[in-house]
């Protein structure tokens, strides 16, 4: 299990991924508010950059289409490191700051 959390704005997210399961955590206050990638507010023109041929099609097919690519590279990926390191890339690009990683319930490393 690792546990990845980063930041755009005063947003504070945590992502868990557990072998092939990956969780999605958003801190409001002191509270976290737990989903899966279909809990998320996903924007369509987002994935449309990622998925040009989707283009054209309607929100609701745009997003499941989405999801169901996401999790089949997900499946794809040998370990919990490959996952957290595309994780990573992909907040990246679109503008969160990575600021601490725990493993198997060790210590947190911040990374700031």
């Amino acid at each position: 299990m690792i546990l990845c959390t980063f930041q755009k704005g005063t947003d504070v997210i945590v992502i868990k991924v557990s072998g092939r399961s990956v969780t999605f955590n958003r801190m409001v206050g002191k509270h976290a508010m737990y989903t899966t990638i279909e809990g998320l507010q996903l924007n369509p023109s987002t994935i449309v950059e990622e998925f040009p041929d989707l283009k054209g099609k309607e929100i609701f097919e745009i997003k499941k289409e989405g999801i169901k690519r996401f999790k089949e590279h997900l499946q794809k990926m040998n370990s919990e490191n490959d996952i957290m390191d595309y994780l990573h890339d992909d907040l990246k690009k679109h503008g969160y700051n990575f600021l601490m990683f725990q493993r198997q319930g060790w210590r947190p490393v911040r990374v700031k």
